[in-house]
């Protein structure tokens, strides 16, 4: 089954070909086909560890919200991400452009970006984050000018992103900080939360006539703010810092262990009142190595 290492690897080059698949289609996917692709894969990708809910209507400024759990610590820390795809224009990828990177929220209204860092902002454990799309030949032609982060899927500091969209006071310098040649040293790739992935060690489980084995599983909680933290202020050389990456919450909130709780019953999840897409990662512990060991001993009917 594709892990979710695998999958922050080969998703981007598979996003990068369908993106350039709207050419021959003579259609331009936007964001939420992209969002749709990626979190239907995290299913399958997470071997049961990734619960994944479905949205009414987005209000908080985010497309997504990926929420890393240790249901045995009571440890937890959540991302809200927002996706934007870039559009080609002439002259260079420097100058293709997130055409939709100033949005605000109504006519006159607050900036989608504010929303989100206000809402990452106003809660515990939480960071926001930008997730950028990107068609194959801008990445090609990146690549080629010497750009070697570029993805079909980036990432990049929501602060970071917010920074540049309010400092732009002019249509000159908005024009300029929507553009791929102004963002891209911001971007770290999707492979840079996943992988390595955490690995249970292998269990002596020769007695039982079977090869010893090794589960992937998501990265815990603190793993996540680690990567987050030594990745958040990249590319940002001469500027003061960001707002912090906040600590690890030592209490899950009660409406993920009502998800989690849910799922361990295998009841229906309830899809009414969500806002976003909502991912939620059950990472490693000691307990996941007790069960599966007794399941691997137990004599076979």
């Amino acid at each position: 089954m594709v892990m979710l290492c695998q999958l922050a690897r080969h998703f981007p080059p598979y996003v990068a070909h369908f993106l350039d698949s709207c050419r021959s289609l003579n259609r331009r996917f936007r964001e939420e086909t992209i969002t749709d692709l990626l979190m239907a894969n995290l299913v399958m990708a997470g071997q049961g560890r990734v619960i994944v809910e479905f949205p009414d209507e987005p209000s908080t400024g985010a497309d997504m919200e990926w929420n890393f759990v240790n249901p045995d610590d009571g440890t937890f820390f959540r991302l809200l991400l927002q996706a934007k795809r870039s559009y080609e224009k002439k002259g260079g990828w420097e100058r293709h452009t997130y055409e939709q990177l100033m949005h605000t929220v109504g006519p006159g209204g607050p900036l989608q970006a504010t929303i989100l860092c206000d809402a990452a902002s106003t809660h515990p454990a939480t960071y926001p984050l930008y997730i950028f799309y990107h068609p194959g030949l801008t990445c090609d032609e990146a690549r080629r000018a010497g750009s070697s982060t570029i993805a079909g899927v980036n990432l990049a500091s929501g602060y970071a992103i917010e920074r540049l969209i309010t400092s732009a006071t002019t249509p000159k310098e908005r024009g300029e900080n929507r553009r791929l040649g102004t963002i891209h040293p911001l971007w770290f790739q999707l492979s840079a939360l996943f992988c390595p992935p955490t690995l249970l060690p292998p269990m002596p489980v020769a007695f039982a006539g079977r090869m010893p084995f090794q589960t992937i599983i998501p990265p815990t909680p603190e793993i996540v703010q680690q990567r987050v933290l030594g990745i958040a202020n990249s590319g940002l050389q001469g500027s003061e810092p960001l707002r912090r990456v906040p600590p690890v919450s030592k209490e899950i909130p009660d409406e993920i262990q009502a998800v989690i709780r849910l799922r361990e019953e295998r009841g229906p999840l309830p899809s009414h009142g969500l806002k976003f897409w909502r991912a939620t990662f059950l990472s490693s512990s000691p307990r996941d190595m007790e069960t599966e060991l007794k399941r691997l001993t137990l004599p076979r009917g």
